[in-house]
């Protein structure tokens, strides 16, 4: 749940978060309408990182956007966070869509030292969607479901909320794979239950937002940038992901053997990820 509120540039009061740690300066850069509760280990106040993220516009606790919510919005909100926090250098964690709005940042302020880009690409994230489906096919069931989420009214928020409130949603998102056997079933039911607790229209122009956000110009990307790939992904293409590494001046990347959703499968895993890259920017 939210500690406190900023304010962003064009006035939109947004929630924000803090694990109440000290050391190094670390702001997360979450999936689309996901919580902190993506981050197990991240949330421990002894982690070593003072770890910071905010709840996307439009989404509760946030407030409706008083501009607009595109992905510069979203950064201008992440500024509207490091602003408050007083950071003059800070690393930067993003995680699937999350990862537009790390690199942008890492664009848009000098102070970023690092960003650690987890099963995201940086821009054109439609393009590398749904990568067992040919393009052609999952660029149109993409769009499609996009649509959809616009035009559900408030019974598809209805449902949505009940099923987040199942106990069942966790165990079948587990039985099938969508999200690994290794995750613990209490975080991955936290997380499913704020992130089914969201607004299904809101949701929907925010993703379509992010779908208009073009693959980005790498060479822009002056810091250290660690790329990792979910082998099992069936989000966003591990392929994808490597060639974005590829195509960054200070990228490199690493492949696990996990699905999208790495940030509760391999929580610890994260947590000495983050702490070596840290130690090696400096």
């Amino acid at each position: 749940m939210p500690d406190y509120t900023v304010t962003s540039a064009d006035g939109t009061t947004i929630a924000a978060w803090h694990n109440g740690g000290d050391g190094t300066p670390l702001l997360i850069c979450n999936g689309l309408a996901s919580s902190p509760a993506a981050w197990p280990s991240l949330r421990d106040p002894d982690c070593g990182f003072d770890a910071r993220t905010w709840f996307h516009r439009g989404i509760p606790p946030s407030g409706q956007p008083r501009g607009g919510f595109e992905v510069a919005d979203h950064v201008a909100d992440a500024l509207a966070v490091v602003e408050d926090a007083g950071w003059e250098r800070y690393l930067v964690v993003g995680w699937s869509l999350g990862v537009n709005i790390a690199l942008e940042l890492a664009v848009a302020d000098p102070r970023v030292a690092g960003v650690v880009a987890l099963a995201g690409v940086p821009g054109g994230s439609y393009d590398a969607m749904l990568p067992p489906v040919p393009r052609d096919v999952a660029a149109q069931a993409v769009a499609f479901g996009t649509a959809l989420l616009q035009a559900g009214g408030s019974w598809l928020t209805s449902l949505a909320n009940r099923v987040g409130q199942l106990p069942g949603t966790t165990d079948l998102l587990k039985a099938t794979g969508a999200i690994g056997a290794s995750a613990q079933t209490e975080h991955v039911r936290e997380l499913v239950k704020d992130f089914f607790g969201m607004d299904v229209h809101w949701y929907g122009r925010l993703a379509s937002a992010l779908q208009r956000h073009e693959a980005m110009d790498l060479d822009r990307i002056t810091c250290p940038v660690l790329y990792v790939g979910a082998g099992q992904d069936f989000v966003t293409d591990p392929q994808a992901v490597e060639d974005a590494a590829d195509r960054t001046p200070r990228g490199s990347v690493e492949r696990w053997d996990a699905t999208h959703f790495l940030v509760l499968e391999y929580p610890d895993r994260i947590l000495e990820t983050l702490r070596r890259f840290a130690a090696e920017v400096g």
